[in-house]
């Protein structure tokens, strides 16, 4: 608490220095804290569901086709469900819905989810409960419920949470709500319904099934198994597989989602470029630590000679250097909340998946801080080693001042060359990416976009 006290006089005594470092540290540590919050969203926890890296997709690869996610029959989803390897197996049927009744005529998303699913996600409901196997009929008929998303609740019903048992007319049925869905849960909608899926022979809607596998069983024979059944089907089924030789690939989810391919290779590519600033930020109040070191040389010089150890004085200049670091972190996480919200309302929506939520939580503060000690650490370490060895003789002299100025000389002008080598590689990426923007605006399309637009008109089953 000494060493934190006179730190904090210490900076207080030169606000010059210390607004400089703050502010240099602020736009170092902020710019990574923001990008950590994106890549910790949409790259390390990105989805709400239960253990996410343990859920598996089945596909097919040809000659000339790689389907990492391909429609299945629901007779063939049951006979995979079947397979001695798998624990548990859910599918999902993609489409839309006509929302009519009391409400505006609208067409939103309405997925269909097999009995099991909302188990084998493992997110529970936000109030009420979530479609089961019980919603199917012994007919293979399901039951006329829903559960709709967070976001639609909040368009049709506010936050009015008495809306149990009411009903919802969808492709003119009317369907009871017995859930509603907390916000991050997204599947394949964030601003839909999700009905049980009927098990019906007459209904060959591709539906796309996902899986998990028994503890114990590796991919390699999931694989095997779920090719044998592929094998099977295709004899009875020739038009649903490619023609003559495919393999059978079981790929994770996490890989197949927008949280994977360019949106990764983007993320790691901004990481590494904010890594580089916030080396150069420490570099810069690295050699501002050593310049300011040389004006206290005969302070140290006096403070070892009546006893001090190098340890304490060590300790003590860490202690500032750290202090200024968190009091940088501060300022940075002020700034990394607000390049967050300016990062999101900037970001493609197809590149993020719909339950990832950009921003500044607990793990990211946390981060921050790590970040921010790690900071000072790294650009105080080299002045306070250098600063508590002076040459007692020569710092005591009246002269010290003068003749301490070529002190650490070697340790500045390694620091100045890491800063031109880094910000030189920094500059160079930066403009290459803004040249292969500007080139990729210049591509001719083929046609005159100006004035172009796109509609998505989609028609209910029953039109």
């Amino acid at each position: 608490m000494n060493d934190l006290r006179f730190a904090f006089r210490q900076l207080l005594k030169n606000p010059g220095f210390t607004v400089v470092a703050v502010l240099t540290l602020a736009l170092g540590i902020g710019a990574t804290t923001a990008l950590f919050s994106v890549v910790y969203a949409v790259l390390i926890s990105p989805y709400p569901y239960a253990k996410p890296g343990e859920i598996w997709t089945p596909g097919l690869r040809s000659v000339n086709a790689d389907q990492r996610m391909r429609p299945y029959r629901p007779n063939e989803y049951l006979e995979m469900a079947r397979l001695p390897g798998f624990s548990d197996v859910m599918a999902t049927g993609p489409g839309s819905v006509l929302l009519t009744g009391e409400y505006s005529p609208e067409t939103i998303r309405g997925i269909r989810l097999s009995g099991n699913a909302f188990n084998f996600l493992g997110v529970p409901p936000l109030f009420g409960r979530t479609i089961q196997p019980s919603d199917i009929r012994s007919t293979g008929e399901p039951e006329p419920v829903t559960v709709i998303s967070f976001r639609r609740w909040q368009k049709l019903f506010g936050s009015d949470t008495n809306i149990l048992g009411k009903t919802l007319r969808l492709d003119d049925q009317p369907h009871a709500i017995i859930g509603v869905m907390p916000p991050r849960f997204g599947w394949w909608t964030d601003d839909g319904v999700w009905l049980p899926m009927g098990i019906d022979s007459r209904d060959q809607r591709g539906v796309f099934p996902i899986i998990r596998l028994k503890p114990g069983v590796s991919s390699s024979v999931a694989e095997q198994q779920l090719h044998a059944l592929h094998l099977e089907l295709a004899r009875m089924n020739p038009s649903g597989f490619p023609r003559g030789e495919f393999t059978t690939s079981l790929t994770n989810y996490l890989d197949i989602t927008a949280a994977s391919g360019e949106m990764q290779r983007s993320l790691r590519l901004l990481f590494g470029a904010v890594g580089f600033l916030l080396l150069i930020a420490c570099a810069n109040v690295a050699h501002l630590q050593l310049a300011r070191a040389t004006s206290r040389t005969r302070e140290m010089a006096i403070r070892l000679s009546i006893g001090a150890g190098r340890r304490q004085i060590a300790g003590q200049l860490l202690t500032e250097s750290v202090l200024l670091s968190l009091v940088g972190g501060l300022l940075g996480l002020v700034f990394a909340v607000w390049i967050t919200h300016l990062m999101v309302a900037l970001m493609p929506g197809f590149y993020v998946p719909n339950e990832a939520r950009i921003e500044v939580n607990s793990y990211v503060l946390f981060f921050c801080v790590i970040i921010s000690a790690l900071t000072g650490i790294l650009f105080g370490l080299v002045p306070a080693l250098q600063s508590s060895r002076p040459d007692l003789v020569e710092a005591l002299k009246e002269e010290a001042r003068g003749s301490s100025a070529s002190e650490g000389g070697r340790t500045r002008s390694l620091l100045v060359i890491a800063e031109v080598a880094l910000s030189v590689v920094l500059l160079v990426s930066a403009g290459l990416t803004i040249r292969s923007v500007v080139a990729l605006q210049k591509v001719g399309l083929g046609f005159h976009p100006e004035g172009v637009m796109t509609v998505n008109l989609p028609w209910s089953p029953r039109t």
